[in-house]
């Protein structure tokens, strides 16, 4: 009896297959199960020179940002027309300095009004004063009623607190006239002039003219895992590596923030670093070291982990 002749076709196909599939294992193209998996490219480690912040990290350092210690956006007090600018971009100023005038405009003219209406308040008082002393001498001879006599008092007093009035606004204007000059708030260097003289500029909402900052000492932040937390105390030291200058500086800790970023598990650390020299420069790249010293003098070396 032939069977393969009774076998569907299909079926004998598969049969006729069986055998090649199981002696070529490579020319399926299909992969070992027993075979190892692939390799999984490891990266190299950060190099040491400086790079962009997207660049692995060396261990135990964190990417930080440098900011001013102290920066004033100055504005004017009034609207109008820069008539003065005193500085440029990268002079050094101190506090108090006269740095950009606006032109008065009308407040002059407001000034002149204000101290007319001040003489003419004034002499409406003293005439008012005259006249209810008259009034007083006339009733002490029964000449007039008393209504008459306190007539003349209201009359006196409107008059005096009209001088009054007019004092207050004669000494508003006049602050008014003063405040066309902006002085400097801090000690510190002009970062940027984003005006020039003849420019147009206004209160509300306000221009910014000068940008002073504060760099004689610098401030670094920077975000750590929260498990640094163990080693970190405000008034402890970290070390800041500037590797653009190849400059190495401690940094003090002001301050630690109070709460942790829900998503990354960091903490952001407030250090300050001395610029004396004025070598270093608000945006430089930063790297921040964490060691013993971070604990501060009382604990650093001073526990066991």
């Amino acid at each position: 009896m032939n069977t393969l002749r009774s076998l569907p076709s299909s079926l004998l196909a598969l049969v006729l297959l069986a055998p090649a599939c199981g002696s070529g294992e490579g020319e399926t193209g299909l992969p070992d199960p027993k075979a190892a998996a692939p390799a999984i490219p490891v990266p190299e480690p950060a190099s040491d020179r400086p790079g962009p912040k997207g660049k692995a990290q060396r261990e135990g350092r964190y990417v930080g940002t440098v900011l001013p210690r102290e920066a004033a956006e100055l504005g004017p007090k009034m609207s109008g027309t820069l008539t003065t600018i005193t500085v440029d971009e990268g002079e050094q100023v101190k506090k108090g300095q006269m740095l950009f005038k606006v032109s008065p405009g009308t407040m002059r003219l407001q000034v002149d009004s204000a101290a007319a209406a001040l003489e003419g308040a004034s002499l409406n008082r003293d005439e008012a004063l005259r006249e209810l002393e008259r009034q007083k001498s006339l009733a002490a001879k029964g000449t007039v009623s008393n209504v008459v006599v306190e007539r003349a008092q209201a009359q006196y007093d409107a008059a005096v607190n009209a001088v009054e009035r007019a004092e207050v606004s004669v000494s508003m204007s006049k602050r008014a006239l003063g405040d066309t000059s902006v002085t400097s708030p801090i000690d510190g260097v002009v970062a940027k002039k984003n005006k020039n003289v003849g420019e147009t500029v206004t209160m509300m909402p306000p221009t910014i003219v000068l940008v002073i900052q504060d760099q004689s000492a610098l401030e670094l932040r920077v975000r750590v895992p929260e498990t640094q937390l163990r080693t970190l105390r405000p008034g402890g030291e970290v070390i800041a590596h500037f590797t653009a200058l190849e400059v190495t500086r401690p940094a003090k800790i002001q301050r630690i923030m109070p709460t942790i970023d829900p998503i990354t598990r960091t903490i952001e650390v407030v250090a300050e670093v001395d610029n004396a020299d004025d070598l270093l420069r608000p945006g430089m790249y930063v790297e921040v070291e964490i060691g013993e010293a971070a604990m501060g003098p009382a604990k650093a070396g001073g526990e066991e982990g």
